[in-house]
Formats: structure tokens, C-alpha cells, sequence
């Protein structure tokens, strides 16, 4: 069931023209509170301005609503774009998650109290900071590990076609949802018409790409992009 409405979620929101993950749009908000609240803080503490110290607390007060939308639209990727799968990264996103809206609420609670220069409260808001840093760690770890080189121009297209529809699923020709078969010198890869079957009706989890998520031209030059590029780096020998 919670697959029919996040899937029915993403349909809606690609109709809309967006077809990006929806976390990474929001994930900047809680961070670039969090900072801000530290530099407040500090900058409070250490030129005795203590209005700037209440600027920290609000800082406080909305990093902390924007963590809900937040983590909410990273299970919805995570569900949508990596069907559950427990990456290490992943992994200890959601443990660090977990831990910054625990900081951000004893935040919360210490500022109510009259406490906004507190060093215990510049402790919180330093640990903030520590835990937003560690998670835009493994958030890249996510994101650029695994890039491939840049294609040749004549690959370009079928280059874009796999960093949009493939790439969260098979980094560099890869698979992170079953590493033990990689997309790279797969059976389905080794001739066009086997590689169309595959995507028009492929095994679960893969999704199905019909000739309205890509057309048959872009299932060629996706194909091409594949074996010519990706297999010959991944196999620099052959």
C-alpha cells in the first residue's frame, strides 16, 4: 500500500514538471539554521550582543519545523528511488537524523527557559552543527561516490538520460540494491533488443520505463552510453 501512494505521489509531482528527488530541495533549510544559530551564538557570547543570542534560538525554533518535512521527503526518496534499501549511508543518515532532533528539542527546551547564552545551550548548538556537517558527509557519500567520468560528446545524451532515470540505482554501471548483479556485463546489456525488453519489463524492484519515460530512440542512445562508455571504463582492458 505505501507503495501505490508514494508512487502515486511522485506520478503527481513529475506531471508538475519536477522530476528531481524532493529531499535535497528542502535539506538546506535545517542546515543553514543550524549554522546559523552556531554563528549567532558565538558571535552573542563573544561581543556580548545579546539579541543575536535570541536570533539563535529562532534559528533553533525553525530548524526544528523544517525537520519533519525534511525527514519526510527523505523516506519518500529513499522508498521511491532506492525501494528501501539499507545503504550505509542511508543508514546512519537516519541515526544522525534521529540525533539532531533530539539536540534541536533540548535547544528548544533550554531557550524557553531564559537560558539563550547558556554554555550549555552554545554546547547543543555546537553538536547541532557536528551532526548537519556529518550528514551532508554521507548525503555527498550518496551523491558523488560513485559518478562516472564525463562521456565523449557523442554519448552526451545517453549520458543525461542515465544520471535522470538510472544512476540512484546503478552508480557507475552498478547496483546498490543487489550488488551481486551489476548492471555492467549483464546478459540483458549485451545487445539493444535484450536492453529494451529489460527496462519495458524488468524484475522487481526496477521500475518499468515505458516509451513515454523513454522512447525508443532514448532507449538507444541509453544503450550505447552504457556499453560504449560505462562498460569500457568499469573494463579499460577489453
Amino acid at each position: 500500500m505505501i507503495d501505490q501512494w508514494i508512487n502515486a505521489f511522485y506520478r503527481f509531482v513529475n506531471g508538475l514538471g519536477y522530476h528531481h528527488p524532493l529531499h535535497p530541495a528542502l535539506v538546506h533549510m535545517p542546515i543553514g539554521l543550524v549554522i546559523g544559530a552556531f554563528v549567532f551564538a558565538w558571535t552573542a557570547l563573544l561581543f556580548k550582543r545579546q539579541p543575536l543570542a535570541l536570533s539563535a534560538r529562532y534559528c533553533i525554533m525553525l530548524a526544528f519545523l523544517f525537520w519533519f518535512p525534511v525527514v519526510l521527503f527523505g523516506f519518500t526518496d529513499w522508498w521511491h528511488l532506492y525501494h528501501g534499501a539499507w545503504l550505509l549511508p542511508i543508514t546512519v543518515k537516519l541515526v544522525l537524523s534521529g540525533i539532531l532532533v533530539i539536540l534541536l528539542a533540548a535547544g528548544l527546551f533550554l531557550g524557553s527557559k531564559g537560558r539563550e547564552g547558556s554554555r550549555g545551550l552554545l554546547a547543543i548548538y555546537s553538536l547541532c552543527l557536528l551532526t548537519v556537517i556529518g550528514l551532508g558527509y554521507f548525503g555527498a557519500q550518496l551523491v558523488y561516490t560513485n559518478k562516472a567520468q564525463a562521456a565523449p560528446e557523442q554519448y552526451k545524451a545517453g549520458e543525461r538520460l542515465f544520471q535522470a532515470k538510472c544512476s540512484v540505482c546503478h552508480p557507475r554501471g552498478g547496483n546498490v540494491i543487489k550488488p551481486d548483479k551489476p548492471l555492467i556485463n549483464a546478459p540483458a546489456i549485451k545487445e539493444l533488443k535484450t536492453f529494451v525488453v529489460l527496462i519495458r519489463r524488468p524484475v522487481a524492484p526496477m521500475p518499468a520505463f515505458g516509451p513515454s519515460d523513454i522512447s525508443d530512440q532514448q532507449a538507444d542512445e541509453l544503450y550505447r552510453y552504457i556499453v560504449h562508455v560505462l562498460e569500457k571504463q568499469q573494463n579499460p582492458a577489453q
